[in-house]
């Protein structure tokens, strides 16, 4: 298995809903986006996929979100803006960009802080 990873990062800010602290009142993070790809294949270049596409379909996703209000942007209008939902945000939109019969998103890391960070894959 061939696992391919960029990072990137965009900045946001968000506030919980229906939490208990500090984090229910507007705040931002400048997050980081660790995007894992895999493949048991490469093609006759010898690549799995090339970074530039993963960069690019993990970069359209983060324009979405990026210097944004989380709460007012869908799904976040409806769903909890947590890093956890943001993660699994990532891998499925970014999935629906890049996965073919080959090539699969295998697992998305959301850094909230440099100390804080939620892993969401499907296996």
């Amino acid at each position: 298995m061939f696992v391919l990873k960029i990072v990137t990062d965009f900045a946001s800010a968000h506030s919980l809903r229906d939490y208990p602290g500090d984090c229910s009142r507007l705040h931002g993070h400048n997050w980081q986006v660790e995007m894992l790809v895999a493949s048991k294949v490469l093609d006759d270049t010898g690549m799995a996929i090339d970074f530039r596409e993963i960069k690019k379909q993990t970069k359209e996703v983060v324009k979405r979100l990026d210097h944004q209000y989380l709460n007012d942007v869908a799904p976040f209008d409806k769903l909890n803006p947590t890093a956890e939902n943001i993660a699994k945000y990532f891998f499925e939109e970014v999935g629906k960009l890049i996965n073919t019969d080959d090539v699969r998103v295998k697992e998305v890391t959301i850094w909230e802080t440099l100390r804080a960070s939620v892993t969401y894959s499907e296996d």
